[in-house]
């Protein structure tokens, strides 16, 4: 490959991390094929001034914005990258010692290949549990998960150039969009090697975006009836469970968004879930603020 550009983009959105964002960075082994592209949304611990206070032998793009949300944060990440893959982080989580070398070697040994499906380590309440792709495995990325039953986080190295082109049309519009949108999308464009090696730790606590993405989803509701629209009606994939679930979650947020679309008749049981969903989501949506707001 070409030295000419950095072979992997890491790219960071973060908000008052400062913390978590320098053990990340500690974790990233130096390679002269790799930058850093961390776009700090409207922080206010002054992320930068620990960065400088580091002085890492890292590649890093460091750019900071007004607060929007981790949707505008990783799609300008994306957009300011210049390596020939991209891979996407979480400021809370960290590699795995000699992961980079791993990763890059991957890439070079398989130059054919666009979309790489490394596995993580997960880590809640100081616990950790591997999650591992089957190894060699190659399809795009849906049918991995829907056909191959590919459960739970994992870590996608993609080309630049595929990448560039899924990101979320609404991604600027909303705070929270899924990043599976993207995902979904690369999947219309490419296949993924599964690589059956842990690269990264993949860090739950109490206080993330994880801990309350029930609220998140429902708020930002047009982004996921985006994303089961899209599941619902692939031919990328051929489970029938998959696309059961998915057309519920499809009429689900269908309700939330109240949208105006005509539904078919023979998808009544389905309607009524999405439905029966819809208002336990609201119900739980106002009943938990209301108690917050107490």
């Amino acid at each position: 490959m070409s030295s000419i550009l950095p072979i992997l983009s890491i790219c960071i959105p973060t908000f008052n991390r400062k913390n978590s964002i320098i053990a990340l960075l500690q974790s990233i082994d130096n390679n002269k094929d790799i930058e850093v592209v961390i776009i700090d949304d409207g922080s206010t611990d002054d992320i930068k001034k620990a960065i400088n206070y580091k002085q890492f032998d890292l590649n890093i793009k460091f750019h900071k914005t007004i607060n929007r949300g981790r949707s505008s944060a990783l799609s300008d990440a994306i957009k300011l990258s210049s390596g020939q893959f991209i891979m996407i982080m979480d400021s809370d989580d960290y590699f795995i010692p000699k992961a980079i070398d791993s990763i890059i070697k991957e890439i070079n040994l398989n130059q054919s290949i666009k979309c790489f499906l490394f596995g993580v380590e997960i880590k809640k309440n100081k616990f950790f549990k591997k999650n591992l792709p089957p190894k060699n495995l190659k399809a795009n990325l849906l049918k991995l998960r829907a056909d191959f039953k590919i459960k739970g986080d994992m870590k996608e190295v993609v080309s630049s150039e595929i990448i560039k082109k899924c990101i979320y049309k609404k991604c600027y519009k909303y705070r929270r969009t899924p990043t599976s949108l993207i995902w979904e999308c690369v999947s219309r464009n490419i296949e993924c090697l599964t690589i059956n090696n842990c690269v990264v730790v993949k860090n739950f606590d109490d206080f993330g975006l994880t801990a309350n993405i029930s609220n998140i989803k429902y708020e930002n509701p047009e982004p996921m009836f985006d994303l089961y629209k899209q599941y619902y009606f692939s031919n990328l994939y051929k489970s029938k469970l998959f696309r059961m679930r998915s057309k519920i979650q499809f009429y689900r947020y269908l309700f939330i968004t109240k949208k105006n679309l005509d539904i078919r008749f023979e998808d009544i049981f389905f309607i009524l879930l999405g439905f029966t969903l819809s208002h336990f989501d609201r119900w739980k949506y106002f009943y938990k603020n209301k108690i917050i707001s107490k």
